[in-house]
């Protein structure tokens, strides 16, 4: 007899999206696109994440000229890093894309813990783009 496995995907009560991911609204400024409410306000996000028990808040998620730039806070904490990757999935298609980002350090109380992507690969690049402004994408923070 084989071994049969199953997933359970917890779901929130709001639209069926699964709970510990943010949902971004695309939105640009200039030649970024993304989210951002640190030195921007453009793009939206809502969605309740946490880790270790701790709320996480989405701060940027922003793509210009080939570099991501990617900070989020996290309740009570102002010192240390973390390892994360990120899973970006359009909603459109419900493709996740993986990317993986490394090790993030704190930086500040506005910005919490930052760090940007060099090379970002084309798959990723490619969402980030005028043609997508509006649309919307689930955000999945992966801590390593």
């Amino acid at each position: 007899m084989g071994l049969s496995r199953m997933m359970f995907v917890k779901r929130s009560a709001s639209g069926g999206i699964p709970e510990n991911v943010f949902v971004m609204t695309m939105g640009q400024q200039g030649g970024q696109y993304g989210y951002s409410r640190n030195n921007g306000n453009y793009g939206e996000v809502t969605g309740n994440v946490t880790h270790d028990g701790r709320a996480v808040t989405l701060v940027i998620l922003s793509y210009y000229g080939g570099w991501l730039d990617v900070a989020f806070k996290e309740e009570g904490v102002t010192s240390g890093s973390r390892n994360i990757a990120l899973n970006i999935t359009p909603m459109e298609t419900g493709v996740t894309v993986p990317l993986a980002v490394g090790k993030i350090s704190y930086q500040s109380a506005a910005t919490g813990f930052y760090t940007y992507v060099q090379r970002v690969p084309s798959n990723v690049s490619s969402m980030f783009t005028a043609a997508n402004v509006g649309k919307k994408f689930k955000i999945e923070i992966v801590f390593n």
